[in-house]
């Protein structure tokens, strides 16, 4: 048995209400008009939560954008008894506090995929009460058909040993089937079953790298503070004063680095609908590591981005930090950011307009002004912002030639499907990338899933951009840098992987897939000489 904790961001969802569900998948009449009902619903507006609205109470749709399911499709149950507010929806709806529940010890819970997929994992979370009502024993299925089954995985006597617990199984599958089914066939003695969460993944368990740990190096991890050691001595203490000063948003910290504020009208913090790398470009502040760290948030955790930014309405923003013994805070940003010669010289959407990644860097800087007496975050380590916006400051790293490019790409991959923050960077400059590009040294980088088999990861670039061979900046790729196995670049290459901390309940788990960039116009790159100079 494997077991980790699975992350999750909420999707675009529909429920239906029924009380008929076994007629209805017995007669294809009745079958055309709940497709011809699902088309008709999902031109509906999403409600103010983001969840969808009602329909059959044993239904629940998913676009192909959803996490807890590997494409698009309908989710159903085999009894219609779900109290109000325990719905079949509550399983994927990314919320942990809350459940499905049906009054039988035992039930079905059924997956129509838009498209046939092969499951290689899947993933239960037991509700917050109740373990007596906890799944115990259950197979999963799969089905080209609907009708005949194929009994992928068995298991027996399972307790969890937590609340809100998820435990994740691997799948010897190779087979892709339209149709799942998760049979719970007893609980734990309660003549009510419930669950909290359910995910089915695409890709298999991602295992383990305990084998890797003896070639790391640079803990964070302590025992007597949760921001980890490189929180524990440096910063100053904790008083209301200083408390009170943050979260007014007309309080502003110093200039510094010869930087100045300006105002910038906030129209869109989400440009692309959604938190993603590409709402992070440097430009002024040598603080790639925080922007590497924000760029790896948004990827594994969007809904986290989206959770601690609140946009007050007046062009000002709050935002929920960590002050450093750990403990939850709220900050207040203006819009006013570093500008240099009118431009926004903060940290910038591809339109060059601020986006969350400026409010957020923004908030980081007030942090500095009120825990390290300076609000120069020049050279911030990318252990120490992540603990700053997570909460968690455990963390350790893979230095150069420590692993070989196979274990290289496994400890990526293994972090990053565990819900890991991943920054990587290179020893050396101007080495050559895929024929291409450039590396930049004393550098950070947003690290993602391989795009393909051809390559072992791959590494972003905060300025959104990358040095070519040919001189200059390509700015059409996002900055990414797709890293292959070339005997040259992988022994570069140090990582530093990083706990989620609060934004665990926020990922996608086994699901995550590449970074791929949306599309948007390419703008002359605008990074500072003496970050072009120092790499930072």
């Amino acid at each position: 048995m494997n077991v980790f904790r699975m992350k999750k961001h909420h999707a675009k969802s529909l429920r239906w209400k029924m009380n008929t569900d076994s007629f209805l998948m017995k007669s294809g009449f009745l079958f055309s008009i709940l497709l011809l009902s699902f088309c008709a619903a999902s031109c509906s507006d999403d409600d103010e939560q983001g969840k969808g609205r009602a329909f059959f109470q044993t239904y629940w749709a998913l676009d192909a954008n959803n996490s807890s399911m590997p494409c698009g499709g309908t989710l159903w149950t085999q009894y219609s008894d779900a109290p109000v507010g325990s719905e079949v929806g509550k399983l994927v709806d990314n919320d942990l506090d809350t459940k499905y529940v049906t009054y039988h010890s035992n039930v079905n819970i059924n997956w129509n995929g838009n498209s046939s997929v092969s499951v290689k994992s899947y993933s239960l979370t037991s509700a917050a009460d109740s373990p007596e009502a906890d799944p115990k024993s259950w197979t999963l299925s799969g089905s080209s058909d609907n009708q005949k089954w194929v009994v992928l995985d068995t298991q027996k006597d399972q307790t969890f040993a937590e609340r809100k617990q998820t435990k994740t199984y691997a799948v010897e599958n190779e087979e892709e089937y339209r149709y799942y089914r998760l049979s719970i066939q007893s609980n734990h003695g309660a003549s009510s079953t419930q669950l909290a969460e359910l995910s089915l993944a695409a890709s298999a368990f991602v295992g383990d790298i305990d084998d890797l740990m003896s070639k790391s190096s640079g803990s964070t991890y302590s025992p007597d503070n949760v921001m980890g050691t490189q929180h524990a001595e440096s910063d100053l203490s904790v008083t209301q004063e200083k408390l009170l000063w943050l979260k007014d948003p007309n309080k502003e910290p110093d200039p510094f680095a010869g930087l100045s504020w300006a105002g910038f009208q906030v129209s869109n913090l989400y440009p692309f609908g959604e938190p993603c790398p590409a709402d992070v470009n440097q430009h002024s502040i040598g603080d790639c590591c925080l922007c590497a760290v924000m760029g790896s948030l948004s990827y594994v955790y969007p809904g986290f981005i989206k959770n601690i930014i609140k946009n007050n309405g007046n062009q000002t923003f709050t935002v929920k930090l960590y002050d450093p013994k750990g403990q939850q805070i709220e900050v207040g940003v203006s819009n006013l950011f570093v500008g240099t010669s009118g431009s926004l010289g903060a940290s910038s959407g591809k339109s060059g307009q601020p986006t969350w990644s400026t409010v957020l860097e923004k908030a980081v800087i007030k942090w500095f002004q009120a825990f390290r007496n300076t609000s120069d975050i020049g050279g911030i380590g990318s252990e120490y912002a992540a603990a700053i916006i997570t909460g968690n400051g455990s963390s350790f790293a893979f230095a150069p030639e420590k692993l070989t490019p196979a274990e290289l790409q496994r400890a990526v991959s293994v972090s990053l499907k565990r819900g890991k923050l991943v920054v990587g960077g290179f020893t050396k400059s101007d080495v050559p990338v895929d024929g291409k590009y450039k590396t930049v040294s004393a550098h950070a980088y947003t690290v993602s899933l391989p795009v393909d088999d051809t390559m072992l990861f791959v590494m972003r670039n905060p300025w959104g951009a990358v040095p070519t061979i040919s001189g200059g900046h390509d700015g059409t790729g996002d900055g990414m840098l797709f890293i292959k196995d070339d005997n040259t670049v992988p022994p570069l290459i140090d990582l530093r992987i990083m706990e989620p901390g609060a934004a665990e309940e926020f990922g996608v788990g086994g699901n995550l897939s590449p970074y791929t960039p949306p599309s948007y116009t390419p703008m002359p790159m605008r990074i500072a000489p003496h970050l072009l100079r120092t790499g930072r």
